[in-house]
């Protein structure tokens, strides 16, 4: 018997960013663009990741012009998007796989398939695209080779550094469905993207946007910039290597969107009476943060005591801080407001 399970059906708060395992209800909806949604499965019906869920059909209002604020890039630093055009006359007649492993709970008006299950999830601070499915497979090359496509195409790429403008061309062309990385610079996105990022965050109508991104959902777990990405969290994603994830991209503050990664887990994973893990961002000795602004951007340690008063730092800001211990064994204080919980 599985154990009891507190179910989630939103985002996790930035400062959780990676759970192993927890109840999950998700609705599998591509969004983006006007279509018309036929599901294949009914309420109660157990569903594999790799199983179809739904059929989608594009509808004539898909092709009225979409009003949604562009960059203007000179022609010398426009990216060419290549197979753009294709892959979205494709999506006229596509077929949905559920994408997570579970039951089907509910079938939305708009023809949504909702599916409840275990899976472990890794959240992101900054994305963009539709919700998508397909295997993860970890890419460090800095170019693909011819036989590499087949493998790429379709798949989630996982890549364990910083990604950059020349790697999503080179994804985006052979195939790929979704890239997860650790950071970008934002020059890079807004290039890919064709779109600034402060529209892109502040977006509060998230299909209307969606439907004029490339066809390349990108979640990057640390944000903008040249940080690492975690190693629990490349560990994480490398034992799941080659399962069928649901990658989501969307993102907008004003909405409360934030994208995920949810990894569905194996029927021995569910089957091991195992508590679900709830989020806990509570700031407190012993907790695992890594401090997400200043000159230690990206650096990682574990609480040793809080401070009950505030303390005063060289910039002559006072805030409530902690002492932390660094992954190097060094000491550092930090101010709560710029410390986020991973652990």
């Amino acid at each position: 018997m599985v154990a009891t399970v507190r179910w989630r059906e939103v985002s996790y708060p930035l400062g959780w960013s990676l759970t192993t395992r927890i109840g999950v209800r998700r609705e599998r909806w591509p969004g983006g663009y006007d279509a018309k949604a036929i599901p294949l499965v009914s309420v109660g019906t157990y569903v594999e990741p790799d199983q179809p869920v739904m059929h989608l059909k594009k509808t004539a209002e898909a092709n009225a012009p979409v009003m949604v604020p562009r960059l203007s890039l000179p022609s010398a630093v426009e990216p060419h998007l290549p197979g753009t055009a294709s892959r979205r006359l494709s999506l006229e007649n596509e077929t949905i796989m559920a994408g997570l492993r579970g039951r089907v709970i509910a079938v939305t008006g708009r023809g949504g398939v909702v599916i409840e299950g275990l899976a472990a999830i890794v959240a992101g601070t900054l994305g963009a695209g539709k919700q998508v499915a397909g295997p993860l497979v970890i890419w460090q090359a800095a170019s693909i080779a011819q036989d590499q496509e087949r493998v790429l195409a379709g798949a989630i790429l996982v890549v364990p550094g910083p990604l950059n403008l020349a790697m999503l061309l080179q994804a985006l062309n052979a195939g790929s469905v979704g890239v997860v990385a650790s950071s970008i610079s934002s020059r890079d996105l807004e290039r890919f993207l064709r779109i600034d990022l402060i529209d892109l965050l502040h977006c509060t109508n998230v299909d209307l946007l969606l439907a004029q991104l490339p066809p390349l959902t990108v979640m990057l777990t640390e944000g903008l910039g040249t940080v690492a990405m975690p190693t629990r969290t490349i560990n994480l994603l490398s034992k799941y290597q080659g399962v069928i994830a649901l990658l989501s991209g969307a993102t907008s503050v004003s909405a409360k969107v934030y994208p995920e990664l949810v990894i569905p887990l194996s029927r021995q994973e569910r089957a091991g009476n195992q508590p679900s893990t709830m989020p806990d961002t509570t700031l407190r000795p012993g907790a695992l943060v890594r401090v997400c602004s200043g000159s230690y951007e990206g650096a990682i340690g574990k609480i040793n005591y809080v401070f009950s008063h505030q303390q005063l730092f060289p910039s002559g800001i006072r805030a409530r801080a902690a002492r932390l211990t660094l992954e190097d064994g060094s000491q550092l204080v930090a101010p709560l407001p710029v410390l986020e919980r991973i652990g």
